[in-house]
């Protein structure tokens, strides 16, 4: 029988997520236990498809023999930003499903959707897939397993270990919203929803960096940005709207 770390990985980084949320399902405004499994089943399947559907659409011409190819295949096609869109809606319809409101439930999703996501960069770094650029940096790692899903051109080359260069800021960030962003808004001193805008604007940071350190990136012609760096300034834009929107509502009730 074969293990495959990088399944191995993601699977372990849902178990963690998915015991994070089960212990505060009360929190979140789940009352029942169906609406907790109905949320988890939500944001997987939501998750897998919002990823599966941009990497198509970035990574192969549209409806073209690669486009179903990747379609229908379990090694290559999936964008992590592109699942934050399916995952958020999601937790829209779960929340509606369950008659929670929808920022709190969104706010415990976020805080350990970092920590999930560690996990899967973990993974990556395992396969071999969103590989960096050739370094001479000693820190330079090189894949020569010919199952690793690097570019054949870059097999045994050093490169940057951009899966762990997203990892360990991912990690930090799950300990930060845990620990220090949702207790704040449990205890009244910041909005719901501070924890959701807080993931969307801390990982679009993190991507921008990383994109830099990249080797399959999609670079935007005439803007000097890859196509997910496009997504980062979106992704921050958004989350700055939606702390405004939700500090202003406070104060208002207040």
């Amino acid at each position: 029988m074969r293990l495959y770390s990088y399944g191995l990985l993601i699977a372990l980084g849902g178990v963690a997520s998915a015991r994070f949320w089960w212990t505060r399902r009360a929190r979140m405004g789940l009352r029942r236990e169906d609406d907790f499994w109905r949320l988890l089943n939500a944001v997987l399947l939501g998750g897998f498809l919002g990823g599966r559907v941009l990497f198509l659409f970035e990574y192969t011409r549209p409806f073209s023999a690669d486009f179903w190819r990747a379609a229908v295949s379990f090694s290559e096609g999936f964008s992590v930003l592109g699942a934050f869109v399916g995952v958020v809606a999601a937790v829209w319809w779960a929340a509606r499903k369950a008659k929670a409101p929808l920022w709190p439930l969104l706010d415990y999703v976020c805080a350990a959707a970092p920590l999930w996501h560690a996990f899967g960069r973990l993974g990556c770094f395992m396969a071999g897939c969103c590989y960096g650029r050739p370094t001479d940096e000693p820190w330079g790692v090189a894949f020569r397993d010919p199952a690793s899903l690097i570019e054949p051109s870059l097999r045994g080359v050093p490169v940057h270990p951009t899966q762990l260069y997203e990892a360990a800021p991912d990690a930090v960030l799950a300990a930060l919203l845990i620990l220090v962003v949702l207790p704040k808004i449990e205890k009244g001193r910041q909005p719901a929803g501070t924890a959701a805008a807080c993931y969307f604007l801390g990982y679009a940071a993190i991507r921008f960096v990383t994109e830099f350190f990249r080797g399959d990136v999609i670079p935007v012609a005439g803007l000097g940005l890859t196509a997910a760096q496009g997504l980062c300034v979106v992704m921050a834009l958004a989350a700055i709207g939606i702390y405004l929107r939700i500090s202003r509502r406070q104060a208002a009730a207040a």
